[in-house]
């Protein structure tokens, strides 16, 4: 394939050209010369070489990935010391709609607000109503390089960019065909992988084209998989507390810990013993096994026992298949200009389960299943109750009901993403460049839920009779005429299949997504100064986002337990148009031997938001040979995705305090009471005004649903930093860059009673929150309110990035080190703009204030070997914590070792073995960490081989 005569520029210049997991821009030696042409490096449009671009970027090789041991981009990216994991199968179990999603989340700020490119243009998103980018539809095999520029860059791509982009850069040609198969086996049961890929392309005449087709399975982990999981820390109140200095919980020890109020075949207490039911239905005082101290909640739990076990049902790893197929196809219509073509094709099936449904309902002493020893004790505890004055009679009593007779809830989410790219690029002139493009990418997502109840019909099915004839029946005369079959839940396996038919169902929601897209940019020279040529590049860009969900009508209608659902339906467009200038001040003199402004600004129109601007100013400053120093400034935006603007409504029932009632006023803060009295009188309140007592005596609705009023998000970002490659030492560069983000507008979101705080502590009406409040024009109280969305959050993030390369050449072979560490100064979030409302973050668990990723690469011949290193710094469960509270706040560091090697027995055949997660390391043993597979390995040591052929 010919490059692009007009396009290309070749231009000689040294650089460190290592091939590496992890490098750094300018890192160049005089000692090595290469021609290169001019290239699209992310976070500029403009082409440069790529070890020139003025912001800092990070790249990850396709070699790297495999060298990890990894299976998915995401894995690697997750690892990275300026990322953290977005959504994952490790953190979605529970979270059906998202269910084995991969987002990844630069710099913690949300993967909203992580641009994901695919060869620079934007991918459709995952989940409907978000804007983050599944990376299980991206194929490992295909990835060339990926490019992660950390910092804002919606003036060079638009909304999302505020945190930086990650470019998938993919293979472009391929001449042969490359079988690639691998598993990775921990040395405990659970959380297997297994994986193959083929690869094949080839050169014919003027075009080429890449293919690849790949399979990848991912186990599920269960908490019963592993003994850390298993034997889970037990917190409980401190019973030898004596005083405030003492803490009021703490680590009482580990073990399966069980849950009394809930059994297998039924839980009920009859004169203060807690009595169950055998497999036959007979009933039996409960086996409680071994009491635990009662936890702060009041709550007494157990260690054995027949209760339920937490860990028992669930899964701490999704399990996921993933099928993909990825084409890209080049055809050179003349020396100077070229079509491409991407094809996308994927599929990805999660599944989730967890415990069975938890119910608890009123039972009777004429229950129609109950043998006589039942019935005489629930006929006992309903007299003792109503002897008390807690009861009437005909009551019945509470019986706690774990449906495990029924199998645990369980669902699947099944997501099938299309995409096409079609793009033109060119030569214009000899300095001229153009480039266009097309994107249709569309998700088809299915959520089903199987075994699903619908709620009335299990409690009419529960609660029998028997008739005249002896028979047992369904105790509802309406419920009868309606099909109601009697559901016998007294033992195991007692129901008849026709009645648990009755009450059963599965349930599905279908959801979709489209993204069109449409752009074009011209870049190259404008002029010449004395310094050198002012680079430019000019673009224009509309799309689409669409997204839909359709939950079938029993969700829709909330008949299901615990599992309604609204339909949401929402679009907007954005048309945008950019300019990139390139501008070199100074070339040459003492301390200067280059000097380049480096400027881009975008105007952005959205349909739901409306005009908005972002904008960069950068110094690109090369002292000397050795050290180039870089700054940049920028504003960036997010705009409101369709699930902030468009989630469909819910309603809510929450306990209400009005902050303008008079006999509220002395429970108000004193430094807000002035605000409150002032915006009270505003809304023409009387100062005597007591709502009435059938108001205060009932919890008050109000409705959960989006805002089509947000406005974007803002962010002011710096950096500020430098990379220094001494010509004394060949081959070592050392990157340093401080980063800050200042974030305002952040939308978050309140419940009823905080909305009406907030509304009337504010200086005036004019904030976000009163338009979420509605009052009776003439009684003046409050009638309804909406959990919205609004933009009323500020968040301050900063840090500094450390990359060191070093490589040299030895008689025993070729040797590589590689550092790449982050350091978080500040991490500070504000929901509301009032003072005590400011979350100090820095240092506790989700944001250690050091990670590191440090490899050692060895290469001998055909041998070659890499050593990484992963960590984190120690951590705290909250940074208000104070030593009265609990024993357990401090979270020690924590470090794994990778070690992967890959030998060539020909040229054609390859294999690769490792372990990962070499000496076992499991996380620290502390209540709410010792799960987290965001932050720590939960999968434990595991070896991983791979086989590759090539032909």
């Amino acid at each position: 394939m010919n490059s692009l005569s007009l396009t290309a520029k070749a231009v000689r210049y040294g650089i460190f050209a290592a091939a590496s997991l992890t490098t750094s821009t300018f890192v160049y030696s005089e000692e090595q010369t290469e021609i290169f042409e001019r290239i699209e490096v992310t976070g500029s449009k403009i082409k440069r070489i790529g070890e020139l671009a003025p912001t800092p970027v990070t790249v990850i090789s396709g070699d790297g990935l495999i060298d990890a041991g990894v299976v998915n981009v995401a894995d690697l990216l997750h690892k990275m010391p300026n990322t953290l994991v977005g959504l994952s199968p490790e953190t979605t179990n529970n979270t059906v709609f998202a269910s084995g999603l991969n987002n990844t989340d630069l710099r913690g700020l949300g993967s909203d607000r992580t641009l994901v490119l695919v060869n620079g243009r934007r991918f459709v998103a995952g989940a409907p109503g978000s804007g983050a980018v599944d990376l299980n539809n991206i194929p490992t095999a295909m990835v060339e390089r990926i490019e992660i520029t950390t910092g804002g860059a919606s003036a060079v791509y638009g909304s999302d960019a505020i945190a930086g982009v990650v470019n998938i850069i993919t293979k472009k040609s391929f001449d042969g065909i490359s079988v690639d198969v691998s598993t990775t086996q921990p040395t405990e049961d659970g959380g297997e992988e297994k994986y193959a890929s083929i690869t094949f392309g080839s050169e014919i005449g003027k075009a080429n084209f890449v293919t690849n087709l790949s399979w990848a399975r991912q186990e599920q982990l269960s908490f019963m998989d592993r003994k850390f999981l298993r034997d889970a820390p037990i917190v409980v109140r401190n019973p030898n507390a004596t005083g405030p200095d003492d803490p009021q919980s703490i680590v009482w020890g580990h073990g399966q810990q069980v849950l009394a109020s809930y059994s297998k075949t039924g839980t009920f207490v009859s004169n203060g013993t807690r009595y169950s039911f055998d497999e036959n239905g007979n009933v039996r005082p409960m086996e409680l096994g071994q009491p635990l101290p009662p936890l702060t909640s009041g709550r007494v739990d157990y260690l054995g026992g027949e209760g339920y076990n937490f860990a028992e049902n669930s899964f701490i790893k999704t399990p996921l298949d993933r099928i993909n197929f990825f084409s890209v196809m080049n055809y050179d219509i003349n020396d100077d200009h070229k079509m491409t073509m991407e094809a996308t094709l994927s599929k990805t099936d999660a599944y989730g389960e967890s415990s069975p449904a938890f119910l608890s309902f009123k039972v009777h002493d004429d229950n129609g299943f109950l043998s006589p020893e039942a019935a005489a004790l629930i006929a006992a505890e309903e007299a003792r109750l109503v002897n008390a004055g807690k009861a009437e009679p005909g009551d019945g009593i509470s019986l706690g009901y774990l449906a495990s007779d029924f199998g645990n809830r369980k669902y699947s989410q099944e997501r099938t993403t299309a995409r096409i790219a079609l793009g033109f690029e060119g030569a214009l002139s000899e300095n001229w460049s153009y480039d266009t493009y097309a994107t249709v990418g569309h998700v088809q997502a299915d959520t089903e839920w199987y075994g699903e109840m619908f709620e009335q019909r299990f409690y009419d099915a529960v609660d029998t009779i028997k008739n005249d004839k002896g028979e047992v029946v369904c105790r509802s005369e309406s419920a009868r005429n309606n099909g109601c079959l009697p559901l016998n839940i007294f033992g195991r396996g007692m129901y008849d299949k026709n009645a648990y038919d009755w009450v059963s169902t599965d349930a599905i929601r279908r959801s979709s997504i489209t993204q069109s897209a449409l752009g074009a940019s011209v870049s190259g020279d404008l002029f010449e100064l004395p310094a050198g040529f002012v680079s430019s590049a000019f673009s224009l860009e509309y799309r689409k986002e669409q997204a839909d969900t359709l939950p079938d009508p029993a969700m829709r209608e909330g008949l299901l337990f615990n599992n309604q659902s609204q339909p949401l339906k929402g679009e907007f467009d954005v048309t945008e148009a950019s300019a990139e200038l390139s501008i070199p001040l100074l070339s040459d003199i003492t301390l200067v031997q280059d000097l380049t402004l480096e400027t881009a600004f975008r105007y952005m129109d959205y349909s739901t938001s409306g005009s908005d601007t972002a904008w960069k100013v950068g110094l690109n400053w090369a002292v000397f040979d050795d050290l180039r120093i870089r700054l940049n400034r920028s504003k960036s935006v997010r705009a409101p995705n369709i699930g902030d603007l468009y989630s469909p409504p819910g309603q809510t029932f929450r306990s209400i305090k009005d902050y303008c009632a008079s006999s509220y006023r002395n429970q108000i803060n004193p430094e807000y009471l002035d605000n409150v009295l002032a915006n009270c009188a505003a809304q023409g309140i009387p100062t005597d005004f007591e709502p009435s007592q059938e108001w205060y005596g009932s919890t008050r609705p109000g409705f959960i649903v989006g805002n089509e009023d947000l406005k974007n998000e803002v962010a002011n970002d710096i950096t500020i930093g430098f990379v220094y490659t001494p010509n004394f030492i060949e081959n070592l560069s050392f990157t340093v860059d401080y980063w800050k983000f200042d974030m305002e507008n952040v939308i978050n979101s309140f419940t009823g009673p905080d909305v009406v705080k907030y509304c009337y502590q504010s200086s005036t009406l004019d904030n976000p929150f009163c338009p979420l409040l509605e009052r009776d024009p003439d009684t003046h109280e409050l009638t309804n309110y909406y959990e919205k969305p609004v933009n009323s959050a500020t968040s301050i993030t900063s840090g500094v990035d450390i990359e060191a390369n070093y490589k040299f050449e030895s008689s025993f072979g070729d040797w590589g080190f590689r550092l790449f560490s982050t350091y978080l100064e500040e991490r500070s979030f504000n929901s509301t703009g009032f003072a005590e409302d400011e979350i100090k973050e820095t240092g506790e668990q989700e944001r250690p204030r050091w990670r590191h990723r440090f490899t050692t690469d060895y290469t001998y011949g055909d041998f070659s070997a890499v050593l990484t290193a992963n960590y984190r710094s120690s951590t705290v469960l909250s940074n208000d914590w104070s030593p009265n509270q609990n024993n357990y706040n401090d979270i020690p560091s924590y470090i794994t070792f990778d070690l992967t090697s890959r030998y060539n027995i020909t040229d054609a055949l390859q294999v690769r073995a490792g372990i990962l997660n070499m000496f076992d390391e499991t996380p620290p043993r502390q209540p709410g960490v010792y799960n987290q597979g965001a932050y720590y390995d939960i999968l434990g040591q595991r070896i991983t081989i791979g086989v590759n052929y090539t032909f």
